[in-house]
């Protein structure tokens, strides 16, 4: 295709009657396109006029023509026709064509093509303040390439800047903003201005922007930087006094969940320096264990299995929360029977926290310990009847809920003695009957099963089956055989 004949489909192009004709055609004609004459396309003013009136259909038509020959010709950094064609987009009046641009700053960054700094500030400027944006691929090219411009006097500026606009907006500041100090917490104190802004936000009296808002710093627990920016602004008070303490009323339990969330995950993420600190804040979780809620209720078991998830969890909840723990597992079972399902994974999955060995850390001989007697004062028995019973149950959600926590429990030396001490769970294991239900929880239940053929505390019938099991394979299919004789006979 030579010059002229672009030329001809760009205005064609432009023409509503001929359009989707004309894009067509250019599409069908992509491979013959080269650089120079791609460049042509890119500064043509006809395709803009087209960008800027065409429909969802069309500009997705047009991305592959544009961008996959960016990617092509363009692959190891933009070049300025490129970054111009982007500056065009991100700056055009029509939030649709900035959407255009990008859409194609995506597709680069996506495929480890390079897009220029300005490319970024723009996006910051004119994208972010959007409303009809793809908030997914907003956030995801910020986060993939702020990092290394992200100290710019410029770019901060671009930053603080976009939060002069409404809660949403800045709320989107400050998940790029806070997704980025994950990666750098070095970068913290130059995104103070932002993280004031953010705190200020928390102060406001609309409790779905503090709900947002706090959910957000959530992430900031994440970096001991970020945990000593936390403790250092009294974040942890501020949240008890503003949201954990007040009087209960219909618009608490928009920000309740996500303070007690605030609290698991500081929990989770720095147990030593946490649970030594603000021991009292594990008593507001207890608090909301009660059935008068179920909503709130299930954000507390989440929050607990949080808590008991590491090794030093498990510890404090033990010497520390002795009584109200004891409580809790005694009464675990009645709730769990007449809870309904949309809540039973999630209770079942608190439990596994509770059982689990502490994630990457290694199983001391006093978290086994601590696990046994919680699991042995919740089921009054030296058995896994309760699991297996789980097991039992049809729903592939609720089954693989029940494997999790099988999985977990035989980590444990005495994990393993129950699982052969109770009845017939062998054999329900190895039943390959409802393996074709799910393969998700086939293949899980495939991983427990070598998990425990390696278990040195089994019998040796028991590993032979389980061994046997594992040889064959997740899926395996028993073949039958029918011999029809003949005459019927």
């Amino acid at each position: 295709m030579d010059v002229s004949q672009l030329e001809h489909l760009m205005r064609n192009l432009a023409i509503k009657e001929t359009r989707t004709n004309s894009l067509d055609l250019l599409e069908s004609k992509l491979s013959d396109v080269n650089q120079d004459i791609y460049e042509t396309m890119l500064c043509s003013e006809s395709l803009f006029k087209f960008l800027a009136e065409a429909d969802a259909d069309q500009h997705t038509t047009a991305s592959r023509i544009i961008y996959d020959k960016a990617l092509e010709f363009f692959p190891n950094g933009s070049a300025s026709v490129i970054d111009r064609f982007f500056e065009r987009c991100l700056t055009h009046p029509k939030n649709s064509v900035k959407q255009f641009g990008l859409r194609g700053a995506a597709a680069m960054v996506y495929h480890s093509a390079a897009i220029t700094p300005n490319t970024v500030e723009l996006i910051i400027q004119h994208c972010l303040p959007m409303k009809e944006v793809y908030v997914d691929t907003l956030l995801n090219v910020l986060v993939k390439c702020l990092p290394p411009i992200f100290t710019e006097p410029t770019v901060q500026s671009k930053l603080v800047s976009v939060l002069q606009f409404d809660e949403t907006v800045r709320c989107r500041v400050y998940e790029v903003v806070c997704t980025v100090l994950e990666q750098h917490p070095a970068y913290m104190q130059i995104a103070s201005p932002v993280l004031e802004s953010a705190l200020a936000d928390l102060d406001k009296d609309d409790v779905l922007l503090q709900s947002s808002v706090l959910q957000i710093l959530t992430q900031l627990l994440t970096t001991k930087e970020g945990f000593d920016y936390i403790e250092g602004i009294d974040l942890f008070r501020k949240v008890y006094v503003n949201f954990v303490s007040v009087k209960v009323t219909p618009f608490v339990r928009f920000v309740l969940p996500n303070a007690l969330k605030f609290y698991a995950s500081a929990a989770l993420i720095q147990p030593s320096l946490f649970l030594q600190r603000h021991p009292a804040t594990v008593d507001f979780i207890f608090d909301q264990i009660t059935p008068e809620d179920p909503m709130l209720m299930a954000i507390a078991y989440d929050c607990l299995g949080m808590v008991g998830s590491t090794n030093e969890g498990k510890i404090f909840l033990s010497d520390n929360q002795k009584l109200k723990m004891e409580q809790f597992l005694k009464e675990f079972p009645g709730i769990l029977h007449s809870t309904t399902d949309v809540y039973k994974v999630r209770f079942i999955e608190c439990i596994t926290c509770l059982m689990s060995g502490g994630g990457s850390e290694s199983i001391d001989n006093r978290v086994t310990c601590i696990t046994q007697e919680w699991y042995e004062t919740m089921t009054e028995s030296k058995d896994l009847e309760m699991v297996q019973t789980l097991f039992k149950n049809p729903f592939p959600d609720i089954k693989m809920a029940s494997l999790k926590l099988l999985s977990a429990i035989v980590d444990h030396r005495w994990g393993q003695q129950f699982f052969q001490n109770t009845a017939c769970f062998t054999e329900q294991l190895l039943s390959r009957r409802l393996d074709t239900l799910n393969v998700n929880v086939a293949q899980f239940k495939y991983d427990v099963i070598k998990k425990l053929s390696l278990c040195p505390t089994l019998e040796p019938y028991v590993t032979d089956a389980l061994k046997q099991y594992v040889t064959a394979g997740a899926f395996h299919r028993e073949a039958h055989v029918e011999v029809v004789i003949e005459g019927g006979q």
